[in-house]
């Protein structure tokens, strides 16, 4: 990773909100003193792009934080939290239709076009094949929720982990990660038996994976997950294994694809931060 300069600004002047706002987005940032002035490294011109609006939002007032003794500043826009998560807001939108379209279909008369494994709705039989030639039921099935609390429940840990990736290291890294556990993770669920799956649990899980490894290998860089997170959803994948959740009448659990996941998640975040730290 190689820094450059996002701003230049007189001694006198506080950085105090400026730098609790980029915390905020998650924006990796240093102030050094230099020449008589205050300097604001970042790690790329996406970031050094808004740190430049953010700085001229605050000086004309279009941004008003409010400061309280011993407390970081807080962003009263909610506008800037879309507009720093537009593939997030993408995948969530793409997550709400495939749950009304579940939710809609009863008799599966376009899910069976969706899901990993094709449907034979006369017979009422999933046809055991895999999809060849039909690469896009590889990724699909994420974005087909059981309901509308299964929908909620992921859309949460996606607004909050994605979330946290796309802030601080662009939308196309977002992207690709989902893609390359979204795909991986319902491979692996489809290996684990014959059946009818979906939901962006895998992903999620991947998500975690990813930001744990990082912030583990870059911890000069890290993403501001907070440990309790982390906690939750790995006693969650342990409760789900466990088969707790089918005990409770909660219904069955996409486990297989939970774990590769995260998995996944692992040696995606090993690597590029493996790469940053070579780059760097």
């Amino acid at each position: 990773m190689t820094r450059m300069v996002a701003l230049r600004v007189p001694l006198g002047e506080d950085l105090a909100a400026l730098s609790g706002l980029l915390r905020e987005y998650g924006v990796a940032h240093q102030v050094t003193e230099e020449k008589g002035e205050q300097v604001v490294w970042v790690l790329s011109a996406e970031h050094g792009q808004q740190v430049a609006e953010l700085y001229s939002r605050l000086q004309s007032g279009e941004l008003n934080i409010v400061m309280a003794p011993g407390q970081p500043p807080r962003r009263v826009s909610r506008w800037e939290q879309l507009r720093e998560r537009p593939m997030v807001v993408v995948l969530l939108l793409l997550s709400l239709a495939g749950t009304l379209l579940v939710g809609a279909d009863r008799q599966f008369s376009v899910v069976q076009h969706l899901s990993f494994y094709a449907l034979d709705i006369r017979a009422g039989l999933v046809v055991p094949e895999w999809p060849t030639g039909q690469f896009w039921r590889l990724l699909t099935p994420m974005f087909l929720h059981f309901g509308i609390l299964h929908f909620v429940f992921n859309g949460l840990w996606l607004w909050e982990l994605g979330g946290m990736i796309e802030a601080r290291q662009g939308s196309a890294r977002l992207l690709g990660v989902v893609l390359l556990i979204g795909a991986g993770s319902n491979m692996a669920q489809a290996m684990a038996g014959v059946s009818v799956f979906g939901g962006m649990s895998g992903v999620i899980y991947g998500l975690l994976g990813y930001i744990l490894a990082w912030n583990r290998l870059c911890p000069e860089y890290p993403f501001p997950l907070v440990k309790g997170v982390a906690v939750v959803l790995l006693v969650w994948l342990l409760i789900c294994a466990a088969g707790i959740t089918s005990l409770l009448g909660l219904g069955q659990i996409a486990n297989t694809a939970h774990i590769s996941g995260l998995l996944l998640g692992l040696v995606l975040g090993a690597a590029a931060a493996l790469i940053a730290r070579r780059a760097n």
